[in-house]
Order: structure tokens, then C-alpha cells, then sequence
């Protein structure tokens, strides 16, 4: 086990292809990421975490998605927590531009985004030193 622990990211995406490109990157800034491919997934694996003591310190979304959808992970998420802090950063993917104010997520990225813009958006989102470039 290391001293410092990378800081887990969350990534519930349906797309393999995304789920791939999103896990090689926050590796190489020094996260944690694990992957999910629904809502219903992803809660499982919090459940299962948390008895673990393990909580991620963001969420990537996707929105729409089969089996369980962001929006009812949301709901359902808000509704399940129990744990010692609060749910962490929630970060949105979504094709589609537009008002997502009634999600209450903590920012939302349009597909395609920028890999600078996902970096710049964890960073504010999660107090941790930053990793220098090799």
C-alpha cells in the first residue's frame, strides 16, 4: 500500500470506448479511476466501497445510458448515501447542451470535451497536490 493514496474517480459511462480513454487519462494524472458501465452498476460498487471504507472523491456521469440512467442514479444515489461524508463532486457528460440545474451536479461537460477541460474541472473539484509532468 502506498503512503498516498490516488484519489478515486468514479466513472459511470456505458461506452467502452469513453470508459477506456477516461481511465488511461486520470492514470496519468495520478487518480484512481474505476468504471462502470450504468447507474445501477455504479451503485452496487458504492455500496460494496463503502463497507469497504473506499469512497470516490468525484463522479463522471454519463447521462443517458441503458439499465439505469444518470438521472435516476442521482436520485437514487442521494436517497441510498449513508455514509460518514458527503457524495462527492458530481461532474456531468452529456451529447446534448443545454440546462441541466435540476440534477444539481457540480459541472457539466458536453461530448466531446477536452481532456484539459476534464483535468481543470477535477482539480477545482478535489483539494489534492497536483502532479507534476514526467
Amino acid at each position: 500500500m502506498s503512503e498516498i493514496e490516488e484519489p478515486l474517480v468514479l466513472v459511470v459511462d456505458n461506452t467502452a470506448s469513453i470508459q477506456d480513454m477516461l481511465s488511461y487519462v486520470l492514470k496519468l494524472q495520478g487518480y484512481q479511476p474505476v468504471c462502470t458501465a450504468n447507474g445501477q452498476e455504479a451503485l452496487e460498487w458504492i455500496e460494496s466501497a463503502q463497507r469497504r471504507g473506499q469512497y470516490p472523491r468525484a463522479i463522471l456521469l454519463d447521462l443517458i445510458m441503458p439499465v439505469m440512467n444518470g438521472s435516476t442514479f442521482l436520485a437514487s444515489l442521494r436517497e441510498r448515501w449513508n455514509a460518514p461524508r458527503p457524495i462527492p463532486p458530481i461532474v456531468l457528460l452529456t451529447v446534448q447542451a443545454g440546462n441541466y440545474d435540476e440534477l444539481q451536479c457540480s459541472d457539466v461537460l458536453t461530448k466531446p470535451f477536452h481532456i484539459k477541460d476534464l483535468y481543470e474541472r477535477l482539480n477545482q473539484l478535489i483539494d489534492r497536490p497536483r502532479v507534476a509532468a514526467s
